[in-house]
């Protein structure tokens, strides 16, 4: 019942009853992790599915596993005040000109993130922008910091500050100078000071990056990033 490909990490036992899955659609196919329903620790690598090999899975196993959580990312988002957008296509259409059908997920503080999945995402998806923003705004987390969610080609930036988004975007950077770049960029324009201001990053590691921002940015925070910690920190904490 684990996925064809699963390999557990060494000395490592769990049965599917006390494992989660967390899944991360995206065009091409999904990112699949287990962890343990306990910790959020995961059991093995994270590996990748097509879309209909993940699909047979979860009609065979659906049972099986603890809980299941599915992340999309998106091709579109927008943040937009509670309410404002009355006429979704004057309001997202601009925006988004490729774009004709927009989910909406609300966040608890008064914020409505406007979205679209790439064909081939299920619409019961989470969208990790807002997934990601629901972690990033609690009160556990540090209020002022430009927080990063690093998944291969995809660079999630926010910028944080008395507990409200200033900034929230996703890039497609293709090198580590792309990424060091857009960090830069979204200090300057969130007039936000690299000497106090710290910058989390989470998932994929990228050192070239990060000596490039170093001599900026004074508080660099690259713990969270390991190899598996861009679905482990979308885990769901009670």
């Amino acid at each position: 019942m684990w996925p064809a490909t699963w390999a557990f990490f060494p000395n490592t036992e769990s049965s599917p009853e006390d494992s989660v899955v967390l899944l991360s659609y995206n065009s091409s196919g999904v990112l699949v992790c287990i962890v343990r329903g306990e910790s959020g620790r995961p059991l093995g690598p994270i590996i990748a599915l097509s879309h209909t090999e993940t699909q047979s899975w979860i009609d065979r196993h659906a049972a099986d596993f603890a809980a299941w959580h599915a992340f999309g990312q998106e091709d579109f988002g927008a943040w937009y005040p509670k309410d404002w957008v009355q006429d979704v296509e004057t309001w997202l259409k601009p925006l988004d000109p490729q774009g004709h059908a927009w989910e909406c997920f609300p966040l608890e503080r008064g914020m409505d993130l406007y979205y679209r999945f790439p064909a081939g995402v299920p619409n019961h998806c989470v969208p990790t922008m807002g997934a990601n923003a629901q972690r990033w705004l609690s009160p556990l987390s540090k209020r002022d910091a430009v927080r990063v969610h690093r998944q291969g080609h995809r660079l999630e930036l926010a910028a944080i500050q008395q507990g409200r988004l200033l900034s929230h975007t996703v890039f497609h950077v293709e090198t580590s100078q792309d990424a060091a770049y857009a960090c830069m960029v979204l200090y300057d324009q969130c007039g936000l000071p690299a000497q106090h201001v710290p910058l989390i990053w989470e998932g994929d590691a990228d050192e070239g990056c990060w000596e490039s921002l170093r001599p900026f940015i004074e508080k660099l925070d690259t713990t969270a990033s390991h190899p598996w910690s861009a679905l482990t920190v979308l885990f769901p904490r009670t």
